[in-house]
Parts: structure tokens; C-alpha cells; sequence
């Protein structure tokens, strides 16, 4: 175990896109860093370790590892996820259980076996969620419902953590440019000329648009940084164009619906 003065953070995800530069943002402002990738990076300047968190065994090697290394975790910045699209229609049950196996059960294992060093060194879980935990289109379902999935978790994480010195926090990004709409898996039943194939021409142009024309990614770095250096960072950071207003039409969206409920509710006693 090395003992130092450094800060510490794992990242998953570090291969591309929003994981890599903050691992490099953070390498290059003196954190420690490790970072966790599916295959090798080779121009790394931190540490990398071979790890799918969708692996019980590379959970757990990752867990004793940090452990091993700093006996203490800064911050653990959960970055790692995939965006399986398709209408729910022609997505299989693997291809959906893929979506949540990776960006909920995944990021919710690598808390748990790194919760001792986050405790000894009263450290930060950041989970990098979306606007698309609080927004929904057609075409996303298994996405949806991973980031949604997520945010109940790391809200229930948050009340279970709240005595033990650990910050939860969820960053939630709008639209930023990185190679996740270049990579992102789709329906292996996708039928261009079928019921969907408006749906799916809209998404192949949204997605054109997204690696090419969306916002550059360096203000969600900042952030993810920030929350990961600052204790008075809030629970929930959406970043981006729209974002927050995002975030304010659902609370919005949701009152309203409370609205309707209640008048509805109130119908079947009076009728």
C-alpha cells in the first residue's frame, strides 16, 4: 500500500469520451488516479486496470486492489455505461438486461466493494447519470430505465451512507460531444422499413448530430471535477444546455400530475 499525501480516484470507463478526460484532468492535477477500461489503452498517462463491471470476479479484484494500493479512495466516479436503443418492441430481454446490467448493477457492485476505502478516507461516490434520467424519448427505453434505475439507487445509497462520512453525488449531462453515440449498441432486430423506420432514421440523424455537433464536453469535466474535489457540492449536478431547465419541467411536469391524480381520486369518491 503506498502512503502519500495524493488524492485518489477510480474511474470506470476510461477508454474514451467523458472517463478519459477526467481521468486525465485529474491525473494532471495530482490526483492518483486509476481507471478501469475493457481492454488496454496504451497512451494512458495513469494506471489502467482490465476490468468489465459487469464481472463479479473484476468487482471484487478492483475492490481489493484500491485497497491494496492506497488504503483509502478519494472519490470513485462511476463512469462507465452503455446506451442500448431500439423500440422496446425490438429489443430481446439480453439486449435490455445488457443496459441495466452495466450502468445499474454495475456501478451499484463497484460501490459496495469500495465502500471501506471510501470510508477510511471519508470519500465521494460520483455517479455519472443523465438528463435522460428525468427526460424520455422513443427509441431510449433501456437506457431510460438504466439511468432512472440508477438514480433510485444512489438515492437510496445517499440515506444509507448519510451517518458514515461517504458524498454521493449524481452528475446528470445533457447532449456532450464524445464517441458514446459512435459506440452506442442497437437492436439486432432493427427494421428500417418496418412500423419503426421513421423512428430509427430520426435516431441515426440525432445521433449524426451528437458526435458531431453537440456541445464540447469540457464544462461536464469541470463539473465532475469540481463535485469530485468540493464537499459542498449538492446531490444532483445536471450540466449542459437545458439541463436544469430539464430537470425543472419534470418537478414541474410531476405537480401537475399530482394535480390530475388528486382530481381524479376525488371523481371516484363523488361519483
Amino acid at each position: 500500500m503506498t502512503t502519500h499525501n495524493r488524492r485518489t480516484a477510480l474511474i470506470t470507463g476510461v477508454s474514451s469520451g467523458l472517463g478519459r478526460m477526467t481521468a486525465d484532468r485529474l491525473h494532471s492535477s495530482g490526483w492518483d488516479v486509476l481507471g478501469t477500461a475493457r481492454s488496454p489503452i496504451p497512451d494512458a498517462a495513469f494506471d489502467v486496470v482490465n476490468v468489465d463491471v459487469t464481472s463479479a470476479e473484476d468487482v471484487e479484484m478492483i475492490g481489493t486492489t484500491v485497497m491494496e494500493r492506497w488504503g483509502r479512495l478519494d472519490a470513485l466516479i462511476n463512469n462507465a455505461g452503455i446506451a442500448m436503443l431500439g423500440p422496446v418492441e425490438e429489443l430481446t430481454p439480453d439486449e435490455y438486461r445488457r443496459n441495466l446490467d452495466v450502468n445499474i448493477v454495475g456501478a451499484m457492485a463497484l460501490v459496495r466493494a469500495c465502500l471501506p476505502a471510501l470510508r477510511a478516507a471519508e470519500g465521494a461516490v460520483i455517479q455519472i447519470s443523465s438528463v435522460s434520467a428525468f427526460t424520455a424519448f422513443a427509441m431510449f427505453s433501456a437506457y431510460h430505465a438504466s439511468k432512472w434505475g440508477l438514480e433510485g439507487a444512489t438515492e437510496a445509497l445517499r440515506a444509507e451512507l448519510e451517518t458514515q462520512r461517504v458524498r454521493v453525488t449524481l452528475v446528470e449531462p445533457a447532449s456532450f460531444r464524445t464517441e458514446m453515440a459512435t459506440k452506442a449498441p442497437m437492436a439486432v432486430a432493427r427494421t428500417d422499413e418496418g412500423r419503426y423506420g421513421a423512428a430509427w432514421r430520426h435516431l441515426d440523424e440525432w445521433l449524426a448530430w451528437h458526435h458531431g455537433l453537440s456541445a464540447d464536453a469540457t464544462a461536464c469535466v469541470d463539473a465532475i471535477v469540481a463535485v469530485a474535489s468540493r464537499p459542498d457540492a449538492p446531490f444532483r449536478v445536471p450540466v449542459g444546455e437545458g439541463a436544469t431547465q430539464a430537470l425543472r419541467a419534470q418537478a414541474a411536469a410531476y405537480q401537475a400530475a399530482a394535480d390530475r391524480a388528486d382530481a381524479f381520486l376525488a371523481s371516484l369518491i363523488n361519483s
